[in-house]
């Protein structure tokens, strides 16, 4: 059984379905080596330069139309009113806010607007 001796060890015989499966591996890889070969990669380049100038027609037509491009319609034909407590919110906000500008202008020494 065995049958190689490398280095002083020795080694046993490779069993047949080791060996088809390295053959297959090394198949594999060869065809891998191929794809990512020079050659292969120029040929994706002007693959992805076709398919970039092949859809620049779209994008200009997109472009050249007047209305701008919006990712929202940002309430456009939309008439949401905001509910009371919203509104009550909102003013009590606004109203500290401005108090809040009031002290700070008058703790700064800027005159008051009228």
């Amino acid at each position: 059984m065995i049958d190689e001796k490398k280095n002083g060890r020795r080694f046993a015989k490779e069993s047949d379905r080791i060996r088809r499966a390295r053959e297959k591996l090394l198949a594999r890889w060869n065809e891998e080596s191929k794809l990512i070969s020079p050659e292969a990669l120029s040929e994706i380049k002007e693959k992805i330069k076709n398919q970039y100038h092949r859809n620049t027609g779209i994008r200009t037509r997109v472009t050249e139309v007047d209305k701008p491009l919006r990712l929202f319609a940002q309430g456009e034909g939309v008439q949401v009113s905001a509910s009371s407590k919203v509104k009550a919110v909102l003013e009590r906000v606004k109203q500290e806010f401005q108090q809040n500008k009031e002290a700070m202008d008058r703790h700064l020494g800027v005159p008051p607007v009228a």
